[in-house]
């Protein structure tokens, strides 16, 4: 839930966020819906940040640049033990048009060969201090005008790209707006043992369910539900060898949701319980 949420647009797109949410969340499609970059500097609680092909954990005090594409937003067991149960954030999104209109060379570059999704930005002292500003600016939105908005998005755009390393800004921009290209069995085999849904799966693979499942059937001569499932239980079977390690860990490393489930799949598949095979 939302608790506090500060926003200054620009031609009716948001460019700057200040967010305040309780983590009484599990998992949740990405915010930023558009086909925006999206920079974010946490500066309360934690996140999971879920790509196609990665999972990267956001605690506070850390930033995350992500290009286009699709992600979910997850809790984190951190989140679940603290008695300040809220998530704080400060955003920037930057938008293909808009950003490519700040700069007057042609924005045709593309062998910027930075390859990432989503990354972690070294918050040096200059990112700080530009954090430090935008918050100011979000608390006090009288003073913002089209050109304060402008530079102040220009200079993040310089900031992160001194801090990718890039040849120059040109190249940089142009980077934020080519989506990642993901391979559809390197998305199956990277995220096999979280708790996705099909529906979850699906949207990673960014195609509808009906289209994941056909795909998934061709490729692995089975349906989703019935190779993922046995694909967790085998891990099962290899991590309760571990006598120091948890049936509840066990369960959570595997993907299951809860402790049943995981117990009533694995006396289903092989006949005993998890403790059964673990003592046996």
């Amino acid at each position: 839930m939302v608790i506090e949420q500060k926003t200054i647009t620009h031609h009716n797109k948001r460019v700057f966020e200040k967010l305040v949410m309780t983590t009484d969340f599990k998992r949740a499609p990405k915010y930023f819906a558009e086909n925006e970059a999206c920079f974010l500097f946490l500066t309360n609680g934690s996140f999971q940040f879920r790509t196609p092909n990665n999972v990267v954990t956001y605690s506070k005090n850390e930033a995350m640049l992500a290009k286009c594409g699709n992600y979910f937003i997850e809790n984190t067991r951190e989140n679940q033990n603290k008695v300040d149960n809220t998530i704080s954030v400060i955003g920037a999104f930057f938008y293909p048009e808009m950003v490519k209109g700040f700069f007057e060379k042609d924005l045709s570059i593309k062998h910027f060969q930075n390859k990432f999704d989503v990354i972690k930005v070294n918050v040096e002292p200059l990112m700080k201090s530009f954090i430090d500003s935008i918050d100011f600016l979000l608390d006090n939105q009288s003073i913002v005008d089209e050109n304060i908005i402008t530079t102040k998005l220009k200079e993040l755009l310089l900031i992160l790209s001194k801090s990718e390393n890039a040849a120059s800004i040109y190249e940089f921009v142009e980077s934020l707006f080519i989506p990642h290209q993901y391979n559809f069995n390197e998305i199956i085999q990277n995220n096999l043992y979280s708790d996705l849904s099909i529906d979850d799966f699906a949207k990673l693979c960014n195609c509808s369910t009906a289209t994941f499942k056909r795909k998934f059937t061709e490729l692995y001569q089975e349906s989703p539900a019935k190779y993922i499932a046995i694909k967790k239980l085998e891990k099962a079977t290899q991590l309760l060898q571990f006598k120091n390690k948890s049936i509840a860990d066990i369960a959570y490393d595997c993907g299951f949701e809860t402790i049943p489930n995981f117990n009533k799949a694995f006396k289903k598949h092989f006949g005993k319980s998890p403790t059964e095979y673990k003592l046996g």
